[in-house]
């Protein structure tokens, strides 16, 4: 079982430090519910007597009478008694008893000093109190000399519209005993501190720790000091010096506050004083009432100093509209008291009128996509006939779409995401996927904007199937490019898109096209790009074309690879010697664009005829020429040049034709199908590679 003892339970200091907790509560100085019984149990618990070591054990406003209560601690301890001096503060702004009101040196202030009895368990516990009537002039004129003793932070919270309710900790360390009377002068200046207590504004004169201000202020900033007088009794303690014992700063809140919405805009005007730097503005959402923090902030980059205009709070929505006065105060900034002002947004439905509809790549879904109103959501609707002539941009009770012929069944649930709009527009809602029935030709797209229970119809969007592109084949000779593919159903034309080798259509198709109606492929034979497509190879993208509406309906893309064709021009120069006779040839190529290095090739005889492949012969020995035109290195059946240009190198090969008729042909070595498909080898004239000679 728990040992009460250790939890503060049967130790007879709990009873003192409870009688004064609730001195506290009674005079509105902290919360019941935040400062608890628990946390005298935990200080009594700790054995921590330091102020220091309290305050950091005590919560939020309990925390600033640290000081008494390790004064009390130290009292019990000795086994002496120590006099209580905080005071109640009358309810509902009433001055009794130290609260009373005073003005510069003509009116009256009530000064109420409290000596009570020890807080022991005596049976004195009664506090004798004390009012004189004094003015402000009673007090003796304060000297130039240093009156600062330890000074706090004194709080200042919101009383009323205008009022503010200032308090502050009790005098530590405590007058000796006796009868000792401690007198509060709580002072205030506008704009600037006051140097004096005789040069600030009387608020009130009193023995206790608080005073309602109930004065407003046109300043920015009001400056509040207490300062302490204390003597043997009230005339020595208005005669004696006074000590600066505690200081706060109020910025004041904006004034005539007005925050309403306008047609879906939150328009807000106010009034602040001349050095207000600016106004923060925070809109809380509903459900998050009783929140606060910068995330809430909005207009951040304008003052706000006489109201703002928000046109960015949802329609249909509720906030709370927070204000905050900004003043620089001794190079910092400090904002007022919150002025939270309530707003409905009004809920204006807005009808969706650019839905657009595209066949995805697949051809057996849809993607849409549109720009979301301003309020309320959107919900889209499939059908297989439209909704009728007068649907668009009708309003009807949310229950009512099913009588439009847009029941739940037709709804689509699929998830929607957000993407950037196009050439940086707004940004647009996207559903992806959206399947196609397989018995419908035609469907209907049909946006809903709903809002408070109402349904706004927007523009409905048509779209038709057409048939998938098939067995599509680009046929290459040396100059013409022919495209053909079986003719798409449904289609009234084809386009063609140009893009990089390798891009995914998935990403956008745009660049150089081509269109084609069926009436000019089936005259052409397909699609005629000779000189159309880059040399170093493309990726080509066909898309089926309908029209409905009006409209262009793009169906399932169909792509294929273009690797692009190398062309090569070769010349053959036959030299004979002194009789005439065929010694060798050189041989010399270009390029149709310049290469670093070239693929081999081999030079092939064949003594009937020109030769058709690269086996249809017997290869030649040849050897590189140096610029002196002797052989430079051994005979080889296989050449090659170190750089391929368009204009030639002036690199040539050397063929030894002697005992040799009929024909040369040079063709390009190569394992590999592939690469031999990129590479076209143009002859030259058929004369330059006969060969004249002894018959083989």
């Amino acid at each position: 079982m728990t040992n009460p003892h250790s939890e503060g339970g049967d130790d007879p200091r709990l009873l003192t430090l409870t009688a004064w907790r609730q001195r506290l509560i009674d005079a509105g100085l902290v919360s019941k519910t935040t400062f608890k019984e628990a946390h005298l149990r935990m200080v009594l618990r700790s054995g921590r007597t330091a102020a220091d070591q309290i305050r950091a054990m005590l919560p939020g406003s309990a925390s600033q009478h640290a000081d008494e209560l390790a004064g009390i601690l130290a009292d019990l301890a000795a086994g002496g008694k120590r006099q209580d001096r905080t005071e109640p503060v009358a309810s509902g702004g009433e001055h009794r008893m130290g609260e009373g009101e005073a003005v510069d040196g003509d009116r009256t202030a009530m000064i109420s000093v409290g000596l009570p009895a020890a807080t022991g368990p005596a049976p004195d516990l009664a506090v004798r109190r004390v009012a004189f009537d004094v003015t402000a002039r009673d007090f003796a004129p304060t000297r130039a000399t240093a009156q600062r003793g330890r000074e706090y932070a004194a709080t200042v919270e919101r009383a009323g519209d205008a009022s503010r309710r200032i308090s502050w900790p009790p005098l530590s360390p405590p007058p000796g005993p006796g009868e000792t009377v401690v007198v509060y002068r709580l002072v205030s200046a506008d704009d600037a501190a006051p140097y004096s207590p005789d040069r600030a504004h009387l608020i009130a004169a009193t023995g206790g720790t608080a005073v309602i201000d109930p004065q407003a202020t046109a300043a920015a900033v009001r400056y509040y000091q207490v300062w302490a007088n204390t003597g043997p009794d009230l005339a020595t303690a208005l005669a004696a010096q006074p000590v600066l014992h505690a200081a706060a700063v109020a910025v004041s809140p904006p004034a005539e506050v007005s925050v309403g919405d306008d047609n879906g805009h939150v328009i807000g005007r106010w009034t602040v004083a001349p050095s207000v730097a600016a106004v923060f503005v925070y809109r809380i959402p509903a459900e998050d009432a009783g929140r606060d923090g910068p995330q809430y902030r909005i207009l951040a980059d304008s003052d706000n100093r006489n109201g703002c205009v928000d046109a960015t709070a949802a329609r249909g929505s509720r906030y709370t509209y927070r204000l905050r006065a900004a003043a620089n105060v001794d190079g910092v900034t400090r904002l007022s008291d919150p002025v939270d002002i309530d707003v409905d947004v009004s809920a204006v439905l807005s009808p969706v009128t650019d839905l657009t509809a595209s066949v995805g790549l697949d051809g057996d879904s849809f993607d849409l996509a549109w720009t979301e109103p301003p309020g309320g959501h959107v919900i889209v609707f499939r059908t297989q006939n439209a909704p009728g002539d007068n649907a668009a941009h009708a309003e009807l009770p949310e229950v009512a779409l099913e009588q439009a012929g847009l029941g739940d069944e037709q709804r689509l649930r699929r998830p929607v995401l957000t993407a950037p709009g196009p050439n940086s527009a707004a940004a647009r809602s996207v559903m992806t996927g959206v399947s196609w029935p397989a018995e419908w030709s035609r469907a209907y797209f049909t946006p809903v904007t709903v809002l408070a229970g109402r349904a706004l119809l927007g523009k409905t969007v048509s779209v038709v199937r057409t048939g998938v592109i098939r067995d599509v084949e680009l046929v290459e000779y040396c100059n013409k490019k022919v495209l053909t593919f079986d003719w798409p159903d449904g289609a009234a034309m084809v386009v063609v898109h140009i893009a990089p080798k390798g891009h995914d259509p998935r990403t956008g198709l745009t660049g150089k096209s081509f269109e084609i109606s069926l009436e000019d492929y089936e005259k052409y034979g397909g699609i005629h790009l000779t000189d159309q497509l880059p040399v170093a190879g493309c990726s080509l993208h066909l898309s089926p074309v309908a029209f409905t509406g009006g409209r262009r309906v793009t169906g399932a893309v169909r792509s294929i690879e273009y690797n692009g064709l190398l062309r090569l021009w070769y010349a053959v120069r036959v030299v004979t010697d002194e009789v005439g006779i065929p010694s060798h040839a050189t041989i010399a190529v270009r390029s149709e664009w310049d290469l670093p290095n070239s693929p081999a090739f081999v030079l092939i005889h064949n003594p009937s005829r020109l030769p058709l492949s690269i086996q249809d012969g017997q290869p030649i020995d040849v050897a590189p020429v140096d610029s002196s035109g002797r052989i430079s290195d051994h005979p080889a059946k296989e050449l090659r040049w170190s750089a391929l240009t368009t204009h030639g190198t002036g690199e040539l090969w050397a063929a030894n034709l002697r005992g040799i008729a009929g024909f040369v042909r040079l063709f390009v070595n190569s394992p590999s199908p592939a690469r031999l498909r990129t590479i076209a080898l143009l002859d030259p004239a058929v004369d330059t590679l006969r060969i004249s000679g002894p018959t083989a």
